[in-house]
């Protein structure tokens, strides 16, 4: 692929919509008249009044954010060069921690890569052509920084299509990689990165198990949504009398179960729809309660309401409330806004503890509203 650092693309005269200071441009604000570029090849960007905002890369394929900007200097070439220089500015940007997200795309100025750490194992995930051609390259400046047992190539998002790309989990050395034991935060979690369908560990909440954990000193506790059970370990770490974890996938529920047992605790699993769950509570079941449902995909919010109204009704006063959003469409403002009306409805009221946010491995850009997505809200229900 051709990453010259030649090409040029102009803004449309009359570029509306477009957002001062943000870093994705939309194909239909691009002029295209002057001849057709190659698409995941970097170039400059230049106002109609010929003024640079920078280079990026341009992939028509993708409408949204043809345009993705990765430098705010002109005739940048996307190339090893680039990438070995804002690699190792994303790793000394991170701490000391063996399990935590080293790259974060747009955020890190590597639009496209996302690369973790679990232990000795990294993962690197490539949603672009741009980054997919250069897979070879990020792997081996992540190989000479963390001389890792094993690298995962986990490209089977789902992004990936709009560009032609194989959707495909492999490991840099061709060998099968077991599913293995792993400890975050004094807990054991199994992770089996090479099948899908297992749990994940979301990195992205850490802080926030532990934070909630720390919570529930002698409470019951509902962690709904669990996925791999982290609330819910952390919270019996904590001192929780008693935790039940729900989840609508039975390999969800299976796997905290096992997490559960390796970390010589108990865990109440149940494989079920947690806004049914909660609707069928009465006050007192629990009082302390963990929402963190899957990302909201089209931002609205209505579909929690009831959820959040049937919590507050079954907390106790002084219980606590830990809800978490993913999205990078709703705001911190309009997710408070739904909690206070579902508190409202059931004729509760919540103190708020802590406004939560992502932690410091997944940075956020100011004018890049959608590098943040989680959010949260952890409150005292009165």
């Amino acid at each position: 692929m051709d990453f010259s650092q030649e090409n040029v693309l102009r803004l449309q005269s009359d570029a509306s919509g477009l957002i001062l200071g943000h870093p994705w441009v939309g194909l239909e604000n691009l002029d295209l008249a002057d001849g057709v570029l190659p698409d995941a090849v970097a170039a400059t960007l230049q106002g109609d009044d010929g003024h640079s905002m920078g280079s990026g890369v341009f992939d028509r394929r993708d409408q949204s954010a043809a345009w993705r900007r990765f430098s705010w200097a002109e005739g940048v070439a996307f190339d090893e060069s680039y990438l070995a220089d804002a690699i190792q500015e994303a790793l000394a940007r991170r701490g000391e921690a063996s399990c935590q997200r080293l790259i974060s795309a747009d955020a890190d100025y590597l639009p496209g890569l996302i690369v973790e750490k679990y232990d000795d194992v990294l993962t690197i995930t490539a949603e672009t052509a741009a980054v997919d051609a250069h897979l070879d390259v990020i792997a081996e400046i992540l190989k000479e920084h963390f001389n890792p047992r094993e690298i995962v190539f986990l490209n089977d998002c789902e992004v990936r299509e709009a560009f032609g790309l194989e959707r495909s989990i492999r490991t840099l050395s061709g060998n099968n990689l077991k599913g293995r034991w792993i400890e975050i935060d004094e807990v054991a979690y199994r992770l089996d990165l090479m099948h899908p369908q297992k749990p994940r560990f979301f990195l992205d909440q850490r802080e926030q198990h532990a934070l909630v954990g720390s919570l529930c000193d002698g409470r019951v506790v509902l962690d709904a949504f669990s996925h791999s059970g982290a609330f819910a370990l952390q919270a019996l770490k904590g001192g929780a009398e008693h935790v039940v974890a729900t989840d609508f996938s039975d390999t969800c529920v299976k796997a905290i179960g096992a997490n559960a047992q390796r970390n010589e605790c108990f865990v109440e699993t149940m494989d079920c729809d947690a806004a049914a769950f909660l609707a069928e509570r009465t006050v007192g079941d629990f009082d302390c309660i963990v929402l963190d449902p899957p990302a909201l995909e089209d931002g609205d919010l209505a579909s929690l309401h009831q959820l959040h109204a049937s919590a507050f009704a079954c907390l106790p006063p002084g219980g606590v409330l830990a809800t978490y959003c993913r999205s990078s469409t709703v705001t911190q403002e309009a997710f408070e806004r739904m909690v206070g009306a579902a508190a409202a409805a059931v004729g509760r009221e919540g103190r708020i503890f802590a406004r939560t946010g992502q932690p410091f491995d997944f940075p956020t850009l100011l004018n890049l509203p959608q590098s943040y997505a989680l959010k949260g809200l952890i409150l005292q229900v009165e």
